[in-house]
């Protein structure tokens, strides 16, 4: 079904935006978690949801800017990750006994500090749409959110999931929520808006059809001659080989459009009787 909020919006552009927030953030777990635990971990899937996925027991970490709220929802499996990565190995063998561990402080701790950290990431990101992130003190100190605690539902409907997991990993990975209130998502189309290309007015269009803007690059294969390698060894400085300017091909990228006529005018070679090919 159309939603007649997002007609005339560039919704189309929320792919590309949402893959650029993946490089981002795999930018970003690179000098980060990886290059201090050896891991690999890198963005697999990115994409721009009009919805929240389904999923129970789902904690939101709210923060507050200037432009409006985000929320981030972490799975767990990746946190617990992280604290292996610190303390080592736990003892618990199986990824479901794991998850049904109680919290600690120690990975709240963690998980809001990772929250906060990609969360000022990704805000930057929806400032800049899919421009070129920009590196101003002004933008810095702008993007640290302010916590405002968690909640069990998200802020709005729009929903950023970028899938993380290392390169090898037979495991589904661990899935990163960001949902958009409608103030985020409002300036985040209407950063991609401003990234189309104009169009060109009526008088424009009329006066420069598609056709004249479009430019071929044509090459012309003037003549060959067959010889045999008795002739090749016999030239010498000053040798004349006789050949004769008729026909001729025209070629774009290699492949014949054209055949032509050679002409001389004026100490010039030019080309006339074009034919088109069979």
């Amino acid at each position: 079904m159309l939603d007649p909020r997002t007609l005339g919006r560039p919704v189309h552009l929320l792919g590309a935006f949402a893959k650029r927030c993946g490089a981002d953030l795999t930018e970003a777990l690179r000098l980060g978690l990886n290059r201090r635990y050896g891991t690999r971990f890198e963005v697999v899937h990115a994409a721009m949801r009009p919805e929240c996925p389904p999923g129970p027991g789902k904690r939101w970490a709210v923060v507050d800017l200037p432009e409006g709220r985000l929320a981030l929802s972490l799975d767990r499996r990746l946190v617990l990750q992280v604290l292996d990565c610190r303390y080592g190995p736990a003892a618990v063998p199986t990824s479901d006994e794991r998850q049904s561990r109680p919290k600690t402080s120690t990975e709240e701790r963690l998980a809001q500090k990772l929250a906060l950290n990609w969360l000022a990431l990704l805000a930057q990101r929806l400032r800049d749409g899919l421009a070129p992130v920009r590196a101003e003190p002004a933008q810095a100190a702008l993007a640290q959110p302010q916590w405002l605690g968690e909640a069990g539902e998200p802020v709005g409907a729009w929903t950023l999931e970028l899938g993380i997991q290392e390169p090898g990993d037979a495991g589904v990975g661990s899935v990163l929520l960001l949902s958009l209130d409608e103030a985020w998502m409002h300036l985040l189309l209407e950063r991609l808006r401003a990234r189309r290309p104009q169009v060109l007015d009526e008088a424009d269009s009329v006066a420069d059809p598609l056709a004249s803007r479009l430019p071929l690059q044509l090459q012309v294969r003037l003549l060959s001659r067959r010889l045999t390698l008795g002739e090749v060894f016999d030239l010498r400085p000053g040798s004349v080989i006789p050949v004769s300017l008729q026909g001729t091909d025209v070629l774009v990228k290699d492949v014949r459009l054209f055949t032509a006529t050679v002409a001389e005018h004026k100490g010039k070679l030019w080309l006339t009787a074009f034919n088109d090919i069979p």
